[in-house]
């Protein structure tokens, strides 16, 4: 397997700190991310839909600043520019055009075999290949269940490959496990709150 320049084999974990889902559960995103730092996370994204890109790279700024002391990998979403200028992982999604002129690694969501051999022809390669949804989403109510693709996806590419979708503490163990998949989440994180002390918990859970 080739080695990623994104995500640490030190933890499965691939934490989502969602904008929106912050400010819905009251939690500010510093508290959100200094608390998952504190938890031990080891990979973070950073996804806000319905703002500028000029408020998203102030808010990324921050974020940075604070993992700045951790061994933290901050993945940037869908603003390549923004990833670019601050020389961060980017992640994209199935539809998003690959810059030509991207300079730094990044991974690429997928729902289907056909959007997994899309991605693999993609120049540069993308670092990762996420796939989605495992179990039913509150996020992505529009796409199909797809983990019984999981065994084709190892055996069609040796890159990582981060599962997304559903995923909690309860039923991550009904999805296969590899040295090379990641779990990503979103809403789990709040199972036991949204303080800080909360998320601090939950991802202590994944060590």
């Amino acid at each position: 397997m080739p080695a990623s320049r994104i995500l640490s084999p030190a933890s499965k974990l691939y934490l989502i700190c969602d904008g929106e889902t912050c400010a819905a559960r009251g939690i500010s995103l510093v508290d959100f991310f200094r608390a998952a730092i504190d938890g031990g996370v080891q990979t973070m994204q950073y996804r806000h839909k319905n703002i500028t890109a000029d408020i998203y790279a102030t808010n990324l700024r921050q974020l940075v600043t604070l993992a700045a002391d951790a061994v933290v990998t901050v993945i940037v979403n869908d603003h390549a520019d923004v990833a670019g200028q601050l020389q961060l992982p980017l992640h994209l999604g199935q539809d998003d055009p690959l810059p030509g002129n991207l300079r730094t690694p990044y991974g690429r969501s997928t729902h289907s075999i056909r959007e997994l051999e899309m991605a693999l022809a993609a120049k540069p390669a993308p670092d990762y290949i996420a796939l989605g949804t495992m179990f039913p989403s509150g996020t992505k109510t529009d796409v199909a269940t797809n983990s019984g693709l999981v065994e084709d996806y190892i055996r069609l590419t040796d890159l990582p490959l981060v599962l997304i979708g559903g995923i909690t503490l309860d039923n991550v163990a009904e999805l296969p496990r590899s040295d090379r998949i990641f779990y990503a989440v979103i809403g789990d994180a709040f199972r036991f709150g949204a303080t800080p002390a909360n998320i601090k918990q939950y991802v202590a859970q994944w060590s």
